[in-house]
């Protein structure tokens, strides 16, 4: 025969209380790894998805945004307004005409990317300076290894090489080119 008086209900009242305290303590817990769980299992795919992903998409994504480029010797801002095969265009204070191979670094405010290629992808160096040269343009050829800059008119545009005021600079040591028009508008 169990004997309950006033005090000992009043404690079996609070035994209660704290039980159904832990359980619901427990029962958040739960719900909190099945979410952490969740959250993981997502940055898993995100990662997964995000490693299948190229610097060329992440570019083509951010087409008509201001970008940051650095080269070896200097630092390049504008609108990303042209992607080319191994170049991209921006148009900031000066057109410039950026070789991918001589970027250090970017600063690109969109995470966006775009997989479909553009029809004029292909376009590379060769056929923006081909283009500058038929406009007569005047322009400024930054070379890689920060050996320089020449300016000038092209006279010549070979398929691996350019010459420009009287000099033969072979196209994989152009870091940039400066133009007062873009070639591919």
């Amino acid at each position: 025969m169990l004997l309950r008086t006033r005090g000992a209900s009043g404690m079996l009242h609070d035994m209660d209380e704290r039980i159904d305290a832990f359980l619901d303590d427990l029962e958040a817990m739960h719900a909190w790894q099945e979410r952490h769980a969740r959250r993981g299992e997502f940055a898993d795919e995100l990662a997964a998805h995000t490693a299948e992903r190229t610097l060329l998409e992440r570019l083509r994504g951010a087409v008509g945004q201001e970008i940051r480029v650095s080269t070896e010797s200097r630092e390049i801002t504008g609108a990303l307004v042209f992607l080319g095969a191994g170049i991209i265009v921006l148009d900031g204070p000066a057109v410039t005409i950026v070789s991918l191979a001589a970027v250090v670094d970017m600063r690109i405010p969109s995470r966006r990317h775009r997989a479909a290629e553009g029809v004029l992808e292909r376009l590379g160096i060769a056929s923006a300076l081909r283009r500058l040269a038929a406009a007569g343009e005047e322009i400024a050829v930054e070379l890689r290894a920060s050996q320089g800059t020449m300016r000038g008119r092209v006279e010549l545009v070979a398929a691996d090489y350019l010459e420009i005021a009287g000099r033969i600079v072979p196209l994989s040591r152009i870091a940039s080119v400066q133009a007062r028009v873009n070639p591919f508008a």
